[in-house]
């Protein structure tokens, strides 16, 4: 009696083994990620398979009933067989993933988001829509691991917003390419900084980094060619060491690499130079890797590279630039 008592107070103490949930899984009827991840509980995973994911779903969220592919759920981890085969449409909805009310243990990893930005005006709160729409979206308690990710295409790579409690994501390894608006947006996410290592930030259409009343922490990261400033700070407080800021605003009278805060240029490892990418004008897909003799090689924290993804290609091409008007009336002097 007393063995069978112990073996029923062992079981009974014993954690449920976490499960692993494929998509699409025929035998389980799964064919969207959100049927996956609808079944999953903190400690599982949710594992993708190479293909294009675009069934939109509502949810109820602190700034309203809001659209998106799949909506996290805490201690889950969300994984792509693959980083550029797996791939979230985001189309259709405002937000590609989103998380509320998740922690760190929550991780999404090694997957693209894209889209376009056919909804990329919608009801917001603080006057411009297009910040309420995203690739991931983090609202609302949601402090996710989010790293080997690729968000390219949408309205705003990453949205951070505290709502009624503080978020702090993490952001290591992620690609944020030619959106509409912002790479990253935050805006009152509370004490604790979004934290953005080893990010590769470039051709957005607006800001690289915007902080609106926000506290983010940016390290190790290329953050160029953005349509204005590679990183802006309202009323926030945003730290940056070992980045490369170049290229950014220049179509402003005053281009700016930093507003609202010091250039920091020369100042805790931060730099501001060509980073020769491998693919810079999409002539073969875009590839944002650097060539192997740049100078960003090596040159971060502890001699790590600077940006997500390190060396890929030997030619060191610098990117196209736009003439001047001062240049092109100087060829009719």
């Amino acid at each position: 009696m007393r063995l069978l008592l112990i073996a029923l107070i062992v079981g009974l103490a014993a954690p449920a083994m976490a499960v692993t949930w494929e998509v699409p899984d025929a035998e389980q009827g799964i064919t969207e990620i959100y049927q996956a991840m609808n079944l999953a509980s903190a400690g599982d995973t949710v594992l993708v398979r190479a293909g294009v994911y675009d069934s939109a779903n509502y949810y109820v969220t602190p700034l309203g009933r809001r659209s998106a592919i799949v909506s996290m759920r805490d201690g889950v981890t969300l994984t792509g067989v693959d980083r550029e085969d797996v791939r979230i449409d985001q189309t259709e909805a405002e937000y590609g993933i989103l998380c509320l009310d998740v922690g760190p243990d929550t991780v999404i990893d090694n997957l693209t988001v894209r889209g376009t930005v056919s909804l990329a005006r919608v009801p917001s709160d603080d006057g411009d829509g297009r910040a309420l729409v995203a690739g991931i979206a983090c609202i609302d308690g949601a402090s996710p691991t989010i790293t080997g990710v690729t968000i390219e295409g949408v309205s705003t790579g990453v949205v951070v917003r505290g709502a009624d409690n503080p978020s702090a994501p993490t952001l290591e390894s992620v690609e944020i390419a030619r959106c509409d608006h912002h790479g990253i947006y935050v805006y009152d996410n509370g004490a604790t900084p979004v934290t953005v290592d080893h990010a590769t930030i470039v051709s957005n259409f607006d800001h690289g980094v915007y902080a609106y009343d926000g506290y983010v922490e940016v390290t190790n990261s290329n953050i160029t060619h953005n349509g204005k400033n590679g990183v802006r700070s309202y009323l926030s407080t945003i730290g940056v060491s070992y980045c490369n800021l170049y290229w950014n605003d220049i179509d402003s009278l005053d281009p700016q690499n930093y507003y609202g805060l010091d250039d920091l240029t020369g100042v805790d490892g931060n730099v501001s130079m060509e980073p020769f990418y491998c693919d810079y004008t999409g002539d073969a897909g875009y590839d944002y890797q650097v060539c192997f003799a740049s100078d960003l090689i090596g040159l971060g924290a502890g001699g790590s590279n600077i940006g997500a993804w390190g060396g890929g290609c030997t030619d060191c091409v610098s990117p196209i630039r736009r003439a001047s008007w001062g240049a092109i009336k100087a060829l009719f002097r």
